[in-house]
C-alpha cells in the first residue's frame, strides 16, 4: 500500500511539473552498470548492460535549472564462479530531480538525487535454462546521487552523461548477507516537444 501511495504522490508531482514546465520532453538511453564485487570465495559480480526510456520536465532560471525526471530503467548484472553463471535482471521506476548548472553555449554540470522503485527482479541460471523471480529478496527502493555533464543542443536535443552512484543497500538484509548498492553511467539523449 505504502509503495502504491509513493508511486501516486510521484505521479501527481510530475504531473504538476509537467504543466508549469518551460521544456517537456522524452529521454532514452543506455545503462551501464559499474557496481562490480567479489562475493564469498569464488562468485563474482560484473556490471553487464541495460537501457532506460522517460519523460521530463526543465525549468531555467538564468544559469540555473531543475529538471525532474520519471524513466523506467532496466539492468542486467552478470554472477560467475566455477560452476554458476547466472544473471539477475532488474527493472525500476526512477525519479531523477536533476540541478542543471549552466556554462555559455549551452553546456552544463548536473547535481542530484534520485529516488528508484523495484518493479522487477529475475534470476537467470544458464546452465540449467531456469527463471526465479527474486523481487521479494530486493528491496523495494533504493536512493543514488546522480553527477554529470550535459549539452543543450539546438532543435530541441539534449545529450548527457551521468554517473549514478548508490547509496543505499539494495540486497533485503533478512535475504542476503552481501550489501549492494546500485550504482552505473547513463548516456542519453533527449527531444524537447514543448519549448
Amino acid at each position: 500500500m505504502k509503495n502504491k501511495i509513493n508511486i501516486l504522490i510521484l505521479g501527481f508531482l510530475l504531473t504538476y511539473s509537467s504543466l508549469f514546465a518551460q521544456e517537456l520532453g522524452i529521454k532514452g538511453g543506455v545503462n551501464i552498470p559499474t557496481s562490480d564485487a567479489v562475493i564469498g570465495n569464488n562468485l563474482k559480480q560484473s556490471g553487464a548492460s541495460g537501457y532506460h526510456a522517460g519523460i521530463f520536465a526543465k525549468f531555467k532560471f538564468a544559469f540555473i535549472g531543475i529538471s525532474p525526471e520519471l524513466q523506467y530503467s532496466f539492468q542486467t548484472i552478470d554472477f560467475n564462479d566455477l560452476s554458476v553463471n547466472k544473471n539477475q535482471e532488474s527493472a525500476y521506476l526512477d525519479l531523477p530531480i536533476m540541478l542543471r548548472f549552466y556554462l555559455p553555449l549551452g553546456l552544463n554540470f548536473q547535481l542530484g538525487p534520485q529516488f528508484s522503485y523495484l518493479m522487477s527482479a529475475k534470476q537467470i541460471i544458464h546452465s540449467n535454462d531456469i527463471k526465479e523471480d527474486i523481487k521479494d529478496q530486493l528491496l523495494s527502493s533504493n536512493i543514488s546521487i546522480n553527477v554529470g555533464i550535459g549539452w543543450d543542443l539546438p532543435l530541441g536535443l539534449d545529450v548527457y552523461g551521468r554517473y549514478s552512484i548508490g547509496i543505499s543497500d539494495v540486497n533485503d538484509p533478512a535475504s542476503a548477507s552481501t550489501a549492494i548498492q546500485n550504482s552505473m553511467i547513463q548516456i542519453s539523449l533527449a527531444y524537447s516537444l514543448k519549448k
